[in-house]
């Protein structure tokens, strides 16, 4: 026989050897990582259909028109001026200021010239109005179809 032989025979037997102990530890931690994937994937579709869900919820509590409590729209004032300024407050063209009161833009007309008043679900569409602030009041537009400026914020989606 020949030395030389046996000991490469007996090395190669060796690499081999420690070559499958480290192939099975690397095929654990692929397993391992597989099922971390999977479980990583199930959570993001569950989040994915949660984000819709609260999207959708915020839409239509965003189309849906504000609305004070008659109470307080019976005691609110209202006069021209402060349409004029609430609209000036929020940044809207009459149109779409009218379509987040939910009349016409005539009417906001000819609230704001003294030519008429506001009956009282307009009225109290009016005083709601009054507690938001720019943004909202966009997403709101956008959330009813209108477009206010160009500038409009996209809700998220």
């Amino acid at each position: 026989m020949n030395l030389g032989r046996l000991l490469k025979d007996e090395i190669l037997r060796l690499s081999r050897r420690a070559a499958r102990r480290e192939a099975a530890s690397l095929r654990r931690d692929l397993a391992a990582l597989k099922k971390q994937s999977a479980a990583q994937k199930r959570t993001l579709v569950a989040l994915r259909r949660d984000n819709a869900r609260l999207i959708g919820d915020l839409r239509a509590r965003l189309s849906t028109p504000a609305r004070a409590p008659e109470q307080s729209a019976r005691q609110a004032r209202m006069s021209p001026r402060l349409i004029r300024a609430l609209r000036a407050r929020l940044g809207l063209p009459r149109n779409a200021f009218a379509k987040l009161v939910g009349v016409s833009a005539g009417a906001i007309v000819a609230w704001e010239a003294g030519k008429s008043k506001p009956r009282s679900g307009a009225r109290a569409a009016l005083v709601a109005l009054r507690g938001l602030g720019r943004r909202e009041a966009r997403w709101r537009l956008q959330a009813l179809g209108g477009a206010g400026r160009a500038s409009t914020p996209q809700l998220p989606s």
